[in-house]
């Protein structure tokens, strides 16, 4: 009997050793040291793009500022921070730490000012902003590195960091989110981050546009398909006084306004007078995204599309320049004509230049005025 409880007791001991270590294997621990945090709450966060933070663990750091995080079940891939007060070191993942240590001065932590041990991509990412801190290597070569590193957690973090998000860098980001989503399909961040970069790339063209959308410049080519699948040129209006009508058939003020569009064209169609309506019906690449069946996103994209049509049959637009990308506000020329509401119309001339933004109540004079 004594022996057989000598067994159990050892396959006790044993079955919580192997249990510990397996764990520990599977685990990860992050430890801190921070001078000047002591007694303070920790955060471990983990970065969204959609939301200002996600708190996953809360840990309030002893008198000497240490502090240690333990997740039992690892961390997943992707970006996460530290927390403390208003400082914040990063942290990228691979999956594969299993103890990371970061130790420095709590006033120092904003200015990248800290060590971190045990997470390969994040001590790859502190360095190569070191180095840019202290001009160790200048924009184009920490622009050739954020898109060009091996694994793009860490361009990333680069690009959102020191480049940030703004419309100047919409090449950089274009590049690392292109990488990201081929290396990381699943991973969240992903297509919250592709999301960001058409925003981006939104901005850019409305800069773009400003500069250009202007009284006696030419007029951007637009070249989208008609309800057929014909492809329509603006350009091939050249020679005509075009009306080019941004519009669609959710917008209430467009819809009042054809009537009186309708009879412009035509009083005056044969007198070289034409309408060249492009829609900004359909969907936008985030409302597409919200989408897994790929059969449900084709039937609500026939059904916005059946709503142009039958918004251009009931108000009569008998005209055939009607185009649409049926990507709404992501519209390609509603980006290079920076339309920012709806209606927005432009006049074009004979030669193809803008000669009147908005003609709204004057419109009738002029076309009389160009034609």
């Amino acid at each position: 009997m004594r022996i057989q409880q000598t067994i159990i007791f050892t396959l006790i001991i044993l079955i919580g050793f192997f249990s510990s270590c397996s764990a520990l294997k599977k685990g990860t621990e992050i430890q801190g040291n921070i001078t000047g945090a002591g007694n303070m709450s920790v955060y471990l966060d983990q970065i969204s793009l959609t939301s200002q933070s996600n708190i996953l663990l809360t840990e309030k750091a002893n008198e000497k500022g240490e502090f240690t995080f333990s997740l039992p079940d690892g961390l997943k891939t992707g970006l996460y921070r530290i927390r403390i007060g208003e400082q914040i070191a990063d942290l990228i993942s691979n999956g594969k730490e299993k103890k990371v240590k970061y130790s420095g001065d709590l006033a120092k932590i904003n200015n990248f000012e800290y060590e971190v041990e045990g997470s390969e991509l994040t001590s790859i990412y502190l360095n190569e902003v070191k180095n840019y801190i202290n001009k160790q290597i200048d924009v184009p070569a920490l622009t050739t590195f954020t898109t060009t590193e091996s694994d793009p957690l860490v361009g990333f973090q680069l690009a959102a960091r020191l480049f940030t998000f703004r419309p100047e860098f919409l090449n950089v980001h274009q590049e690392v989110s292109k990488r990201l989503t081929a290396q990381y399909p699943q991973l969240e961040l992903s297509g919250q981050y592709a999301n960001v970069v058409t925003q981006l790339e939104q901005a850019f063209n409305q800069q773009t546009a400003a500069a250009t959308i202007k009284i006696g410049q030419p007029a951007p080519e637009i070249s989208l398909p008609d309800p057929n699948g014909k492809i329509r040129k603006l350009s091939d209006y050249k020679g005509k006084v075009v009306l080019v009508d941004f519009w669609a058939s959710w917008c209430g003020p467009c819809r009042k306004a054809n009537p009186h569009v309708v009879e412009i064209y035509h009083k005056y169609k044969s007198q070289g007078f034409d309408i060249f309506s492009v829609s900004l019906d359909g969907m936008d690449s985030r409302t597409a995204s919200r989408f897994t069946d790929a059969n449900q996103l084709k039937e609500q994209m026939e059904m916005s599309k059946n709503r142009w049509l039958e918004a251009i049959e009931k108000d009569k637009l008998v005209w055939p320049g009607h185009v649409s990308d049926l990507k709404k506000w992501e519209s390609a020329p509603a980006q290079q004509w920076d339309v920012r509401s709806i209606p927005s119309t432009f006049l074009v001339g004979r030669d193809g230049k803008i000669v009147a933004i908005n003609p709204r109540f004057d419109l009738e004079d002029q076309v009389k005025k160009f034609l």
